[in-house]
Parts: C-alpha cells; sequence; structure tokens
C-alpha cells in the first residue's frame, strides 16, 4: 500500500483544494437522480464525528487518548468507529477488550464496524497466525453481543441478523435514525475485503457475507426512499477505490451503492477508512459515466494521523453536509 498512498496523496490533492466549491454541489442534486421528499421530522441538524484506522502504534496512545476526550467534548449525536482498531501485532483478545473500554469511555452513542486488521489480516505471522474467521467470531461475541451501540449512552440498533434470518451471522451490520437521517454500518474491509483467491475458507466467508452486505445495502436504500429519510449515511471500513478495485472486491459493494443512491435520490454520505488519508469529494459515477453529486465519500485521517472528522448535516444549510478534520 505505500507506493498507493504516494500516488493517493498527489492524485487527491486537487480534490481538497477544490473542497469548499465541491460541498456547495452537494446542495444543487444531479440530473442522474431523482429528487426524495424531505422527511417531515427533519427540523434538527444532526452531528457525527467519525474516526478509526488507529492506534497503530504504542507511541501514539496518548494522542489517541486525547482525541477520545476532545470526541467527548464535541458532544455529537452519534460517533462512528470504521474499524481496525489495530496495527499490526497479535489480534488478541486482551487488545480487543483494552479497544472496546476505549470505545465505550466516549460520551454519547458509538457504533463499530469491523476492519481487516483485526480479523481479516490476523493469519499473517507476527500478527498470532489465527485462523481469521475464529478472530471474526470471537469480535462478535466481544462487540455485537446485543442490539445497542456501545458508548456511554447506548441506543438501540436495528441489525441485519435480527431482520433478516439468511443472514444471522451479520450481528455487526446495524442500522439507526437521527432526526430524519437513516444511519446504517456493513462489514466491509480492506485487503479486497477478505477475498482471498485460493483460500477456500476465505472465499466461502467473503461470498456469504458479500451476499448479505448487498442485500442490507439494497434494503437500506429502500427503507430510506420509503420513509423519505434526509439522507442516508452508510459507513464501513475499506477504500473500495483503493487499487481501483483490483481485486474484485469491492465491485458489488460499489454498484449497490450506486444502484440505490440513484433509487432514493436524496444525498448520500458513505464514510469509510482504510487509506488514512482526509479526503471529501464525490467519486461515484452512475453507469453511464456520469458524476452523481448528491453521493459523497469521506475518507477519514488515521494510522501516523490521529484525528477525527466531524459531519454536520444540516437540511436547512447552503452546505448540507459540513465536514471538517479535527
Amino acid at each position: 500500500m505505500p507506493i498507493f498512498q504516494a500516488f493517493a496523496h498527489h492524485f487527491r490533492g486537487w480534490r481538497t483544494v477544490s473542497l469548499l466549491c465541491c460541498l456547495v454541489l452537494a446542495a444543487c442534486g444531479s440530473a442522474h437522480q431523482k429528487p426524495a421528499p424531505r422527511n417531515p421530522s427533519a427540523d434538527t441538524p444532526v452531528t457525527i464525528v467519525a474516526f478509526g484506522d488507529m492506534p497503530y502504534r504504542t507511541a501514539d496512545i496518548a494522542a489517541y487518548e486525547e482525541l477520545l476526550r476532545k470526541i467527548s467534548a464535541e458532544a455529537p449525536d452519534v460517533t462512528i468507529n470504521v474499524g481496525d482498531i489495530k496495527g499490526g501485532g497479535p489480534c488478541d483478545e486482551a487488545v480487543f477488550l483494552r479497544q472496546r473500554d476505549y470505545m465505550n469511555s466516549v460520551d454519547g452513542p458509538l457504533v463499530y464496524t469491523p476492519g481487516d486488521n483485526e480479523w481479516t489480516d490476523c493469519h499473517r505471522p507476527g500478527w498470532g497466525d489465527y485462523d481469521p474467521r475464529e478472530r471474526l467470531s470471537v469480535l462478535r461475541d466481544l462487540f455485537f453481543a446485543e442490539p445497542i451501540s456501545l458508548g456511554r449512552d447506548q441506543v438501540k440498533l436495528e441489525r441485519q441478523s435480527d431482520l433478516t434470518p439468511a443472514h444471522a451471522a451479520l450481528v455487526e451490520n446495524a442500522r439507526w435514525r437521527i432526526n430524519g437521517v437513516l444511519f446504517a454500518t456493513a462489514h466491509i474491509v480492506g485487503s479486497n475485503n477478505g477475498r482471498r483467491a485460493g483460500d477456500i475458507a476465505a472465499m466461502a466467508e467473503y461470498e456469504s457475507r458479500n451476499a448479505a452486505n448487498i442485500a442490507w445495502i439494497t434494503a437500506l436504500f429502500e427503507v430510506a426512499r420509503a420513509e423519505r429519510s434526509t439522507a442516508v449515511v452508510l459507513a464501513f471500513q475499506a477504500d473500495p477505490y483503493l487499487l481501483y478495485g483490483l481485486g474484485g472486491g469491492f465491485h458489488a459493494t460499489l454498484a449497490a451503492i450506486t444502484e440505490g443512491a440513484m433509487a432514493f435520490g436524496g444525498p448520500v454520505l458513505v464514510i469509510h477508512g482504510d487509506g488514512h488519508v482526509f479526503t471529501v469529494d464525490t467519486p461515484f459515477q452512475d453507469f453511464a459515466g456520469n458524476s452523481l453529486h448528491k453521493l459523497w465519500r469521506v475518507e477519514v485521517p488515521g494510522a501516523l494521523d490521529i484525528r477525527a472528522v466531524r459531519i454536520r448535516i444540516d437540511p436547512d444549510a447552503p452546505r448540507l453536509f459540513d465536514v471538517t478534520a479535527f
């Protein structure tokens, strides 16, 4: 990934320069998306804090703890952790429990979605030589035993596992609402979404989880349209554009988001990590190659960049999605 990250800094630079201009476009809509009527319950702005891909090093712990205190001071309506709660090193229960305690120390509700560093990549030498599926089972037991968020003020979540018996394993895929905005997490991870050609067990897990994720994303936009949601926020760990989707692990994800967002017709915000470069842009296109100006992407900082992202969603503001890093 270092080669790609060097390219990413160059490629994304122009988008950062034009950020303010682009944000203004978010309120303007797109000729390629149908308008969605506004939810009458959306009378109050919604504030989100999102972060992930940290802490990766022992040297980052103090800065990470300070960031968690700042997040609590922000008092957002919800905090979202997009995963990769550790860097290299063993993927043991002690690490998981320590990170769960950190998340539970944050004021307000916190919703977590897993990353590849805490299970998909744990087969690596030095990471514990674990069976990744076994680590995933442990994560589910430790973080998703009940249909509630983490954080000091827990909120109830709708889970795919409870709504769809065919996808009962996906306890981590959650949905909730705040002031007319519909939120969801989907278990989409880096390292090509866990798709490891030649590994029969990994491919079987990927196929099952990928099918569940596509069904969950499709249902998300159907619900948003039926409820006349003001906006949709979808969070997951992976950068689906990393290495331009080489390996195929994200093709179905991108198609489901694109198709669902176009059918919904309202503003959509996708939040993810993985690349560690703070980015706000509109990379999504329809199937004819036209930009979808209502479909936004925010990539959170991470790794050596110990910051979070503050997002304000205000239907009455000139910029629907106001995004800053802190």
